[in-house]
């Protein structure tokens, strides 16, 4: 972890993943101030995460002509260059141009997280993966927790235009990281491979490595049950069973990431122990969330809401960052970036698909039914988690 292309690595994508919220910020205020509407305004992270999602499907592709650096380095020139674009479309009477530059950059954004995720294996020692998985959630989750607030004040402080320009230095800076990082990982093209068989390689490795299918049942599993955590979901929640006002909302958001960030500090700070006993661990922070989310769903007590939202976020980011390092432990660097493109694809299906769904059901049942559900999906989860256990 204390490699200089360890940190290149981790400072480049955080100051990506920064300027990715803040470009996020602007967009929406920028589209809702030419537009007046809620629906244009609503329509942004709706675009963002099918341009990402289509990302994953063909990511693949590029996998197989050039090297995880090449693919995060040019993807961040590219983002950059487009960001770039976005200033002068700011000028523009039309919503368009912006939109659509959202989902290019987007689409791009699509091919980060799997190579950055496949990188780490090659950057760190294998004792050392935890704690690196451990470190890099932590600097997530600080980012993903302030940004959106500091976000907020830059917007206000200097207007749309020069938040834009904040994004874009952010983005040039990162572009520069990124191509410092070690050219290597290439992945060996089969040339009588048609391009949709390039494109299924990721699940055709899924199916071969050993355990792999349970891992991602479990992640298909918890992508439905985390449906219920959506802003619309809980607002509701909030407003409904706790009979508070909206700022509740917003506290209960913040408890739930600061048990994200405690948990990737613990795994940082004990990576050893965790890495140690993470078969009996596992199973007991999948115990826990489903737990903890059954007594969320019948809780009328705002306090222990809070308190509750905390321990799901502490437990929940354990089993991400214990399972995340299985992952990375099942294959080659080379072929990893496959393999996470596949579980982009398909956490971020089902993800949309249910966020639509639990709209519904929030509608036809009750707020405590819609979380139970959730609860009972997350306790399903540990089916296949133990029987990838079993046979690890």
């Amino acid at each position: 972890m204390k490699s200089i292309a360890f940190r290149h690595l981790w400072f480049g994508q955080a100051l990506a993943n920064l300027g990715d919220v803040l470009y996020i910020v602007g967009l929406i205020s920028a589209v809702y101030t030419m537009t007046g509407s809620a629906v244009y305004m609503t329509a942004v992270p709706l675009i963002i995460t099918f341009s990402r999602f289509v990302s994953s499907v063909v990511a693949p592709l590029l996998m197989n002509r050039t090297t995880l650096r090449a693919l995060l380095a040019w993807s961040q020139a590219a983002k950059t260059a487009l960001l770039f674009i976005v200033l002068f479309a700011l000028q523009s009477l039309s919503v368009w141009p912006l939109l659509m530059l959202g989902a290019g950059i987007a689409f791009l954004d699509g091919w980060a997280l799997p190579a950055r995720n496949a990188f780490v294996p090659y950057l760190v020692k294998r004792e050392e993966l935890m704690g690196a998985n451990g470190f890099l959630s932590t600097v997530d989750q600080i980012i993903q927790f302030s940004s959106w607030a500091l976000g907020g004040v830059l917007l206000s402080l200097i207007g749309v235009d020069y938040l834009f320009v904040t994004v874009f230095i952010l983005f040039l800076v990162s572009t520069v990281y990124m191509f410092r990082l070690p050219a290597a990982l290439r992945t060996n093209l089969e040339e009588r491979k048609s391009w949709w068989a390039q494109l299924g390689e990721g699940w055709v490795l899924v199916k071969e490595k050993k355990g792999l299918v349970s891992v991602f049942c479990v992640y298909a599993l918890e992508s439905v049950a985390a449906t219920v955590w959506i802003a619309a979901v809980l607002y509701l929640y909030v407003d409904r069973q706790l009979g508070k006002g909206e700022e509740w909302w917003g506290f209960i958001n913040s408890a739930f990431f600061i048990g994200l960030l405690l948990a990737s500090i613990v795994i940082f700070r004990y990576h050893g122990l965790f890495s140690r006993k993470r078969a009996s661990i596992l199973p007991l922070t999948i115990i826990m969330t489903s737990i903890i989310t059954l007594f969320f769903a019948w809780n009328e007590l705002a306090v222990l809401a809070l308190v509750l939202s905390l321990l799901f976020g502490l437990f929940d980011q354990l089993k991400t960052i214990i399972l995340q390092t299985y992952l990375q432990e099942s294959a080659p660097p080379d072929e990893l970036g496959k393999i996470y493109a596949a579980q982009g694809t398909l956490t971020t299906l089902l993800f949309g698909l249910s966020s639509a769904g639990a709209g519904l059901l929030v509608e036809s049942w009750s707020i405590p039914s819609v979380f139970t559900v959730s609860g009972i999906l997350l306790a399903l989860s540990i089916i296949p988690m133990m029987i990838f256990l079993k046979n690890e």
